[in-house]
């Protein structure tokens, strides 16, 4: 072994890069060999390796070398086994100087190595595997390369408990994003800025005024971290320290003014609401309102700044700083008043409770006498009141009006807010001017659109004319948006709950029709189970109770030749099966007789007397008469009965009509099946005499054959032994062809006894050590045709049920076919195996010779059929038959697979052995 060192160089700035290194890494098996390397390239150790342990029952993974070269196979297996050495150092020494002792007889000790030093790798409650630093004789660790290996292996154990963080914490991000898009409808039009995020601050999601916060597309958002966004200042990492922690803990955050800074370095203050929010996984999320006060900061910050610089002046100044105070907590209020607004406006349902929510709320920030919320509705050209706010109940929430009442502009239809200065100068009508007579003198009106769509309008009367400032409008028109944005989800809310009531109504009949659908699908199963008429009638019929509810129900086979009707089954009824009826006692209507499905009352049985006196033993009212036809001929009728006239729907007369199709088409091919039967019995019958009349041929044309066979054989015995000499050249060789040619001949004869004797041989059942008999049969054929052991591969083969001695004949003629085909091949191999395949125990015996074309794989089991020319190969073309003859009276297969110039393989399957008990 080439040792890796001799002498330390270790250098301790070697260990902190090593450290570094570890860093950048994010691979289990890249530590691992990280270490093995630096390892070997501080002197460290002769033979280097990291034992990884495996998970979820995987065998550990070794990685390392021995000097420069790769760890061989067998120090790698006992490695992955353990390192169940002694260990040979004193009590009193530290783990890290342990010495561990490698014994003579291990891989380790063909390899140099006489001593161990190891390091585990972990943690406090879990194991990555164990460092082992390998010394050949002579060679020890100093103190200093002692901690140096101690100090690598908890730097390594420390990235591998990164790695396998990193790869939970992968794996909960990709968890997390499935969830986006479950939120992205609720608040993507959301008046303020909404992001949702986990417990750890990542951001999972932004709506749009989101992204208009930060001026950054929403992807730039996602997968950052919220607080991260807290100013690099004392009071924006404190912010940024609280905000986590209440991101952890999940309670809530109110109003927190917070200074972000956006990622191209521009600050921002927002006023920060947090909540933690239920997901459908399970996973407790974080929803983050924002509403950007930085205006509000800058003028304060600016007023700091101000009364910092103008201190000499602040007396001078103090009126005017105290007017921009009290415009900037107007606005401040206003702000608040908007964002409560907002919320009432989240939290309502429908649109009469935000028409609602807003009004109680509205008066804060923009005061008045009387307001109302309307929305329209241009197909009716009515305009329907939402909700108002008055101290009387004139015009209250639910009035439609028509648009002509309803005071609509030019300007208002196109989107634009209109005012009414004073409505004592203007002559109006209708609603215009029961407001009036309330004391509303000026009235702003402000149209609610999304988009191009308007949808309503927001008006507000106050007592006084011109009584509307700048400020109103603007302040009027927020509103507006906000409650078009909020009353148009409210509608596709509505919209959708309706369409989930379809949907659910549309499952309720889904449902329906697929237990109908099991239903018959149960009666079919138990249809082709069923054996005879009657029972397949009788599982039928009890089977559709489930449903098509009745009373009672018979089924009844017409015999039209003979005039009678066969009651097959029935339940409830007072016919017993079997019972034969006249058909002139069932009432064969003239529809029924065509095929066509009736519904009969018990008046409708009056011309068959018997027949109403059935029904009304049984309190029948009402009978489903549903003929069974097949290929236009009538051959049955299914009746079924209830108490109650009229009493069948549309859809029991399509069940009705399902269960007589697939009745009849039963019943008609159970006739059949039985025609069938018939005729096959009587055709094994004859096959049965023939065949044995045709083995009997065989026996006897070949027993009777043996002995001019035997004349011929002799006699050119005779010749070649005692008159070859005068014979010439040609004459001997003509003498050779017929001795050859007899032999042949005795041989063909013994195929065909042994393959007629395969139809009368009395079989033996039992279970077979395939594997030992496959072994006796190698063993004969080896002996027999001088086959070197190292041709014959056998594996392990499962026991089969069947005659050991007929299955000894399979074994043989297949191992000597393959024997035969692979004698010209420099190494011949023959390959023995099996394997149990669906229950079915499958054996195939594989070769490396000449193989055969695939088109006559099938021609090959045939009697006399062969896949060379005779002169090739020798042989009768009889041994695939008997394999094929014996496999088949096992109730298995024979079949092969080959290719010319590829090899060949044949197989054969036979039962299990639970099939000989």
């Amino acid at each position: 072994m080439e040792a890796s060192h001799h002498t330390s160089n270790l250098d301790p700035s070697s260990v902190l890069g090593f450290g570094s290194a570890l860093a950048l890494l994010d691979s289990t098996e890249e530590v691992a060999r990280l270490l093995t390397g630096a390892l070997r390239s501080m002197g460290l150790a002769d033979l280097q390796a990291v034992i990884l342990t495996g998970t979820d029952g995987e065998a550990p993974c070794v990685l390392g070398s021995t000097g420069t070269h790769p760890l061989p196979d067998p120090v790698v297996d006992e490695l992955r086994h353990g390192l169940p050495f002694d260990d040979a150092a004193d009590e009193g020494t530290a783990p890290s100087s342990r010495r561990v002792a490698v014994p003579a007889e291990s891989a380790l000790a063909a390899q140099g190595i006489d001593r161990l030093a190891t390091a585990r790798l972990g943690t406090l409650d879990q194991e990555f595997g164990v460092a082992v630093a390998g010394l050949v004789e002579g060679h020890t660790h100093t103190p200093l390369e002692q901690s140096s290996l101690q100090m690598m292996a908890a730097q390594t154990s420390m990235a591998l408990h990164r790695i396998e963080l990193d790869q939970e914490r992968a794996s909960q991000a990709e968890a997390l994003r499935e969830s986006e898009a479950r939120y992205r409808e609720l608040y993507e039009n959301a008046p303020v800025a909404y992001v949702s995020a986990t417990a750890e601050g990542e951001i999972r999601m932004a709506n749009r005024r989101a992204t208009e916060l930060f001026d950054v597309p929403e992807t730039a958002l996602v997968g950052r971290s919220i607080p991260n966004f807290c100013a690099d200042t004392p009071k924006g990492r404190e912010a940024g320290r609280r905000l986590e922690e209440r991101l952890r803990s999940g309670a809530p955050v109110r109003d927190d003014e917070v200074e972000l800074c956006r990622l191209d370095g521009t600050r921002i203050w927002v006023s920060l609401t947090m909540r933690p929010i239920e997901a459908d996984d399970d996973r407790n999320d974080r929803l983050i309102m924002m509403v950007d006060v930085t205006e509000r900061r800058r003028m304060q910050a600016a007023l700091r700044e101000a009364r910092d610089e103008l201190e000499d002046r602040v007396n001078a100044r103090t009126a005017e700083l105290e007017q921009a105070n009290e415009r900037l907590e107007q606005r401040t209020q206003r702000l608040k008043a908007l964002r409560n607004i907002d919320q009432a406006i989240l939290a309502a349902e429908s649109p009469e409770e935000i028409a609602s929510a807003t009004l109680r709320r509205i008066r804060r920030i923009v005061p008045f006498t009387r307001a109302s919320v309307s929305v329209i509705d241009w197909e009716a050209d009515r305009a329907h009141v939402l909700a108002t706010r008055q101290d009387d109940e004139v015009l209250a929430g639910g009035t439609t009006m028509p648009l002509d009442d309803f005071y609509m502009t030019n300007a208002l239809r196109a989107g634009e807010t209109d005012v009414i200065p004073d409505l004592a100068d203007r002559p109006h009508s209708g609603t215009a001017e029961t407001v009036q007579d309330l004391g509303v003198r000026s009235v702003l009106c402000i149209p609610m659109t999304v988009g191009e769509d308007l949808m309503g309008i927001l008006k507000v009367g106050r007592a006084q004319p011109d009584a509307f400032t700048d400020m109103d409008h603007r302040v009027g028109a927020e509103l507006a948006t906000h409650l078009a944005i909020a009353l148009r989800q409210a509608r596709l809310q509505g919209r959708v709950e309706a369409r989930t009531t379809e949907l659910e109504q549309a499952n309720e009949r889904l449902a329906h029709q697929a237990h109908r659908l099991r239903t018959l699908r149960n009666i079919d199963q138990a249809i082709l189970a069923a054996e005879s008429p009657e029972e397949i009638a009788t599982v039928a019929i009890r089977r559709v109770r489930d449903i098509l509810p009745y009373k009672s129900a018979t089924v009844t086979d017409a015999d039209w030749d003979t005039g009678t009707a066969r009651v097959l089954a029935a339940e409830d009824n007072v016919l017993d099966p079997p019972a034969t009826l006249p058909l002139e006692e069932i009432y064969l209507s003239d529809a029924l007789r065509a095929g066509e499905t009736e519904v009969l009352s018990r008046a409708d049985y009056a011309p068959v007397p018997e027949a109403q006196a059935r029904m009304d033993e049984m309190g029948l009212q009402s009978i489903l008469c549903v003929p069974m036809v097949v290929e236009d001929e009538v051959i049955g009728i299914v009746h079924v009965g209830r108490s109650q006239p009229d009493a069948f729907t549309d859809d029991d007369w399509r069940i009705g009509r399902e269960l007589a199709d697939h009745m009849a088409v039963a019943l008609r091919q159970s006739r059949l099946l039985e025609e069938v039967q018939t005729q096959r019995e009587q055709l094994e019958e004859r096959v049965q005499e023939r065949t044995e009349e045709l083995e009997s041929f065989t026996y006897s044309v070949s027993h009777d054959l043996r002995t001019p066979l035997r004349a011929i054989d002799g006699y050119t015995r005779i010749l070649k032994e005692d008159h070859a000499d005068q014979l010439g050249e040609e004459g001997q060789r003509l003498l050779n062809v017929v001795y050859e040619s007899a032999q042949t001949m005795g041989t063909l004869i013994d195929d065909l006894l042994t393959l007629s004797r395969l139809g009368r041989h009395e079989m033996t059942h039992g279970t077979i050590d395939m594997e030992a008999l496959a072994r006796e049969t190698i063993d004969e054929v080896r002996r027999a045709h001088d086959v070197a052991a190292e041709t014959f591969n056998l594996a392990a083969l499962p026991d089969a049920a069947g005659d050991r001695s007929m299955l000894r004949h399979v074994f043989s003629n297949l191992f000597s076919n393959a024997v035969k085909f692979t004698q010209n091949e420099d190494s011949p191999q023959i390959d023995v195996h099996g394997e149990v395949r669906d229950g079915t125990c499958v054996y195939a015996v594989n070769d490396n010779g000449v193989g055969f074309a695939p088109a006559r794989a099938e021609e090959l089991f045939r009697v006399f059929e062969r896949a060379h020319e005779a002169d090739a190969f020798e042989g009768t073309g009889v041994g695939l038959a008997v394999v094929e003859r014996i496999v088949r009276r096992h109730d298995g297969r024979a079949w092969a697979e080959g290719r010319e110039g590829e090899g060949a393989s044949f197989f054969f399957s036979l039962p299990p052995p639970e099939a000989a008990s």
